[in-house]
């Protein structure tokens, strides 16, 4: 997974947590008042002051080359899976971000100084070109970075023009986690002395950065070059990939990255159901809804809901964290053969609770087109499971896209439904009141 040290970072992330402070100074010290202000102390010296504890959470990995505690000040790592890890040590086979994938660069956001316009600017490791600065060297153009979110990094690899006999033999090497406070790491590191060797440069540390700014200060005719990052940990793509890697691991909040470390989207956090049917489910539509209300559903595009109540009556309508679905797309970045549904209702008191591995659904789920024709004789129930539904299936909405898990994707008609603000009011767990009178829940998991 992308881990996060967020000693002096959490303002960013959001991963460690603290008792009495969401920020950092700028020189280390962690308290409640003061705000970060510079990537000096990136993997440095961490302090945490007295009257503060910082947790660790599972299956994180701390970089720092030093942790001083001043008075009761403590440091907590939530179970054997977390760790910390000296900035100095580095990965042997890092990922390595951007490589063959032109999708991870943003012409208007990570460039500077090209006036030669697109054709120009193909920046990724192994593109047929590559980046060239606006003249051939005046000391300030550069070529920038954005991994899309602060990520552990160990390095740069690069690469000179692909078609000419240009490249930067060497460069001023910068990062960033916010593009306005920039930590210089190497003034001057040599760099290539030909069109495609891949040079790797390992930082003398693990830097926690979004931003990986190259400047040229030495080139032989004119600046041009290919650039890929080093990334410190790889990421875990799904709950599933969690508990196969940790057997252990028990249900909670963790970080996954669904498309990988060399992927676009960012990492984010999830919920894993590690006990049902095996565990390793990873929550993607959570709606705990109170009878009487009617609110709007969210799509999350890059990110997923999280667990929180799971009380009938419970009104979560309000919450950014706990409420809402994946948008097909973003599903669709996700690796999975398997789908849990949960649905209960204060209306009566049948349960869904069935997993599947329909073909039909899954395409469905991550196109937003088709439908979940055939979901009646495929599918298993599991503990707890007394509905009618979907053994009872005959009706299908179908071509739903973004409300393809909410708008009516399976039922009876008449009789009983799966519906989420189907039809714009109406929330259904295997009945037909249609209305919004009575309290919901509905669960998606994937697996």
């Amino acid at each position: 997974m992308k881990n996060l040290f967020l000693f002096i970072l959490l303002a960013f992330a959001g991963i460690l947590r603290a008792q009495t402070s969401t920020n950092s100074a700028g020189s280390g010290n962690y308290n409640a008042t003061a705000t970060w202000t510079s990537p000096k102390d990136l993997t440095g010296t961490a302090n945490i002051l007295n009257g503060h504890t910082v947790t660790v959470p599972a299956y994180n990995i701390v970089y720092s080359n030093k942790i001083t505690f001043a008075g009761n000040a403590k440091l907590v790592f939530d179970g054997p899976t977390s760790k910390w890890i000296p900035a100095s040590v580095l990965n042997a086979s890092p990922t390595t971000e951007s490589i063959n994938n032109s999708s991870n660069w943003y012409a208007t956001s990570v460039w500077a100084g090209d006036a030669y316009g697109v054709t120009h600017y193909t920046p990724w490791i192994d593109s047929g070109q590559g980046w060239s600065a606006g003249t051939a060297f005046n000391g300030t153009d550069y070529l920038q970075y954005d991994l899309r979110s602060p990520k552990w990094i160990q390095g740069i690899v690069t690469q000179g023009r692909a078609n000419m006999d240009q490249w930067v033999s060497s460069g001023k090497i910068e990062v960033s986690p916010d593009n306005t406070n920039w930590i210089t790491v190497f003034t001057s590191r040599a760099l290539n002395t030909d069109r495609n060797t891949k040079v790797s440069v390992n930082f003398p540390q693990v830097m926690f950065a979004r931003y990986v700014r190259v400047t040229p200060t030495v080139v032989p005719s004119h600046a041009s070059m290919r650039l890929g990052i080093l990334l410190r940990d790889n990421g875990f793509k799904s709950c599933k990939e969690i508990l196969t890697t940790f057997p252990n691991s028990s249900s909670g909040v963790y970080t996954i990255d669904p498309d990988g470390s060399t992927g676009t989207l960012p990492s984010t956090s999830c919920y894993c159901d590690m006990t049902t049917d095996g565990g390793g489910w990873t929550l993607v539509l959570n709606y705990l809804h109170a009878g009487n209300t009617n609110p709007a559903l969210v799509v999350k595009t890059t990110s997923l809901p999280l667990l929180g109540s799971t009380t009938l009556g419970g009104d979560e309508s309000g919450s950014s964290t706990t409420w809402g679905h994946a948008s097909s797309s973003y599903l669709n970045s996700f690796t999975f053969t398997e789908l849990r549904f949960y649905g209960k209702t204060s209306y009566h008191s049948r349960v869904i609770n069935f997993k599947t591995s329909h073909a039909n659904t899954i395409s469905y789920f991550k196109t937003g087109t088709g439908s979940m024709t055939g979901i009646a004789s495929s599918f298993t129930p599991l503990t707890g499971h007394s509905a009618y539904l979907p053994n009872s299936t005959a009706n299908y909405f179908t071509d739903q896209g973004n409300s393809s898990m909410t708008e009516f994707p399976f039922w009876l008609n008449g009789t009983y439904h799966w519906g989420i603000k189907g039809g714009t009011n109406r929330w259904e767990v295997d009945d037909f009141p249609a209305s919004f009178a009575y309290n919901t829940y509905h669960q998606i998991w994937i697996r």
